[in-house]
């Protein structure tokens, strides 16, 4: 192999490479879109979760993977039930409908634990207040998204 051959390959490889990583992106996004989608119908028709937990849920290398937990599963049950305050018993039964309650002596404890960390983590867009009661109550919402021509809080409105 002389020197241009070897360039040859080396720029074959590398686009061989960006389109193998664009399509890992493309499945990734196609896998956690799909769970979300899952995820809301089995909280409307939580009767049909069994036909779920038969399945094995496998990652982007093929490989079964693990199943969610601490914060990331309780971050998928506010993502599905998203603007909807939740207490932690009402997080807890979600958690066991979807089989990732936390296997713990005390389920609401870790899942209160795992929900404070979201609360505190920057970016999470998890919200913590109280209900009329004085009950604790947790949700998620979506940042809101401006559009290109809106007021800027750095910019003077006039």
């Amino acid at each position: 192999m002389d020197s241009a051959e070897a360039q040859f390959l080396l720029e074959r490889s590398l686009a061989e490479r960006q389109q193998a990583q664009i399509a890992i992106s493309t499945a990734t996004a196609t896998i956690e879109s799909t769970e979300l989608i899952i995820q809301g119908i089995l909280r409307r028709f939580p009767d049909l979760s069994s036909m779920v937990k038969d399945l094995e849920t496998f990652g982007t290398d093929g490989r079964p993977s693990e199943r969610l937990r601490g914060s990331p599963a309780v971050l998928s049950i506010l993502q599905v039930n998203e603007n909807h305050w939740m207490t932690i018993a009402e997080m807890v039964n979600a958690l066991d409908r979807q089989g990732l309650l936390p296997e713990t002596s005390n389920p609401p404890n870790a899942v209160r634990a795992a929900v404070e960390r979201l609360v505190i983590s920057e970016g999470s867009n998890v919200w913590k207040d109280r209900d009329n009661s004085g009950t604790v109550i947790y949700r998620y919402c979506e940042p809101e998204r401006r559009s290109a021509g809106e007021y800027q809080y750095e910019e003077e409105p006039f």
